[in-house]
């Protein structure tokens, strides 16, 4: 036996456990894993029936540890490759020295940290860890990160920040010589507030870096800030900008980056570029500019010799305007081989302007050189635009002089709209902390964790989930209340290993309240696995007969059942009854 697991098994004691590895033959087994079994700590004496054992993985995944004894790992002969502590509850990083700074892991190469409740780092929190390549700390509660942090990893190749509402980076916070990918995915940081990092240096040392990884966070709108940000990273392969408010790429973006394959741009607001942006560019394999605003492509906007190189090159879902300045993309489309190349084409290639043309697709627009000749759109356009400068700016000089009366129609509007609301609006979400309360039984710990947490979350929602967001110390009956107050909506996540559940009953009952005090609105009912007739409590019925719900499924119905729950989340308490169940 090369690999022991012993997972889901909440109810087996661990002495049991410690004593049942006198029978394992410790010399040939490698991989150990101890995963959902709701741990909250492991005993030093755990593993001494497998001292010696050559392991090289070993996973305490989805338990509830609040802290790790990192010199367990040294009964294994210090041979675990890889680490995985997953989903656990862990608020400090584990030490992995012992006290004459020697390691406990000299052989450790992955360790991951992802979803636990680190809330910060410190230079010595890796100390004694020179052989790590891996590190992932996603979903952690870190907010900033100092300088020097990873300066002891001296072996690391890739590092993973992600998901994090993370609102400082130091000047050396990414001082990592060795690393060559990092991963800095939806933390929703703000590179355009200046004070919060330093674009000068933040890159300066990753000499190395090869993959960067910026999705979802808030690049800034000075060019002259993003030349600073990006210029070190000379050695850059791949570059993934997604969802970054981009409106626009510097001229000499491209320069001092000799090795770049791979950049993808989509999901931003980028319209046009100068005709010098991709001038000696030869690198370039792989672009995205899906989702973006742009209208036009003529014969400035790439160099031939690049478009050639190119193997991929994604322009779907934009804008396109389907006017003679159009012609000469489409009319390179049909002379040469770029339209293989396209990703998504010809599907995702549509007109939206002029209006007789918006939806038809770009390979069905056939402009001739007599058709343009006779009367060109551009100049309605252009006529068109003129009109609307005016205006907008007859409009705005009227409000200039009239600003005074119409901010006290505004102050009167909003006055009255208070004297209406007094008796019924009084408790709005914004007066919470959090938008939802997320009750569910353990057995249900991964759906929520790992698909509705992440759909709420994507939404803007601020979720509050035990296992991270209640104080340490305080009883659970206490955090329970006290956190239900301060959520504007429940929502209850129903299952036979719920209904089974005393516990999830209890707060079935504290549902049950709040729904006779605030009425059905106050919650969302999510049947995540239909309820056997056996298991169903007086209480479920109750609350079931009593209260629309929605059913979850991953097939037809997945995108209206979550345009349901999001909607259930924002519907307000002063709305009327709903009478009918969504049932997807």
């Amino acid at each position: 036996m090369k690999e022991l697991e012993i997972s889901y098994e909440e109810k087996l004691n661990l002495s049991t456990i410690e004593t049942s590895f006198c029978s394992v033959n410790s010399s040939i087994i490698d991989v150990l894993k101890f995963e959902n079994n709701g741990w909250e700590n492991v005993p030093k004496t755990l593993f001494k029936n497998l001292a010696g054992a050559n392991i090289s993985t070993l996973s305490l995944d989805s338990n509830h540890l609040s802290t790790f004894d990192a010199t367990l790992i040294d009964l294994f002969h210090q041979t675990v490759e890889e680490l995985d502590m997953t989903s656990n509850q862990i608020v400090q990083l584990p030490n992995f020295c012992f006290k004459n700074n020697s390691t406990a892991a000299p052989k450790l190469k992955t360790l991951i940290l992802n979803d636990n409740a680190i809330r910060s780092l410190t230079c010595r929190s890796f100390m004694c860890l020179g052989k790590l390549r891996e590190l992932k700390l996603s979903n952690n509660r870190i907010k900033e990160i100092g300088n020097d942090i990873f300066l002891p990893l001296t072996s690391l190749k890739r590092l993973a920040v992600n998901h994090m509402k993370l609102i400082k980076l130091e000047s050396r916070a990414f001082n990592c010589v060795s690393l060559q990918k990092l991963e800095f995915i939806q933390n929703d940081f703000r590179f355009d507030k200046y004070k919060r990092f330093d674009a000068k240096s933040i890159f300066r040392f990753l000499p190395n870096l090869t993959t960067l990884q910026m999705t979802r966070n808030y690049l800034p709108k000075e060019e002259h800030i993003l030349l600073k940000m990006f210029s070190p990273l000379k050695n850059l392969q791949k570059l993934i900008l997604q969802k970054t408010s981009l409106s626009s790429l510097p001229d000499n973006f491209f320069q001092n980056k000799p090795f770049l394959h791979t950049l993808m741009l989509q999901g931003n607001r980028i319209s046009r570029w100068n005709s010098t942006l991709f001038h000696n560019v030869t690198s370039l394999k792989n672009l995205n500019f899906n989702g973006n605003s742009i209208n036009l492509i003529n014969e400035t906007s790439f160099p031939e010799s690049m478009l050639a190189s190119l193997k991929k090159l994604d322009l779907s879902l934009n804008p396109f305007w389907c006017i003679c300045n159009q012609k000469w993309f489409v009319d390179y489309l049909r002379t040469s081989k770029l339209s293989s190349k396209l990703r998504n084409w010809p599907g995702y290639y549509q007109c939206s302007f002029p209006e007789k043309l918006k939806r038809v697709k770009l390979i069905d627009y056939m402009p001739t050189d007599e058709t343009c000749s006779e009367l060109d759109p551009t100049y309605t356009i252009i006529a068109s635009v003129s009109l609307g400068a005016f205006l907008v700016i007859l409009i705005g000089s009227v409000t200039l002089k009239c600003q005074n009366n119409i901010r006290n129609a505004i102050y009167l509007y909003r006055l009255r709209r208070r004297r209406q609301c007094r008796s019924v609006c009084s408790d709005l979400p914004e007066t919470y902390e959090f938008d939802v309360y997320v009750v569910y039984c353990a057995d249900d710990r991964k759906w929520v964790h790992e698909v509705l947490l992440k759909r709420l979350e994507d939404e803007g929602l601020k979720v509050c989930i035990h296992f991270r967001d209640f104080e340490l110390g305080e009883g659970i009956v206490e955090n329970i209340e006290r956190f239900m107050n301060k959520s504007w909506k429940i929502v209850v996540i129903m299952s036979n290993n719920f209904a089974k559940s005393e516990w999830c009953q209890w707060e079935v009952n504290l549902v049950q309240e709040r729904r006779r005090r605030r009425g059905k609105n106050a919650m969302v009912l999510i049947m995540l696995k239909q309820i056997n007739s056996k298991h169903m409590t007086s209480a479920l019925r109750t609350l079931l007969y009593t209260t629309p719900y929605l059913s979850y499924t991953k097939r037809l119905g997945k995108r209206l059942f979550w345009t349901a729950v999001i909607s259930g989340v924002h519907k307000s308490y002063n709305d009327p009854p709903v009478a009918v169940s969504y049932i997807a």
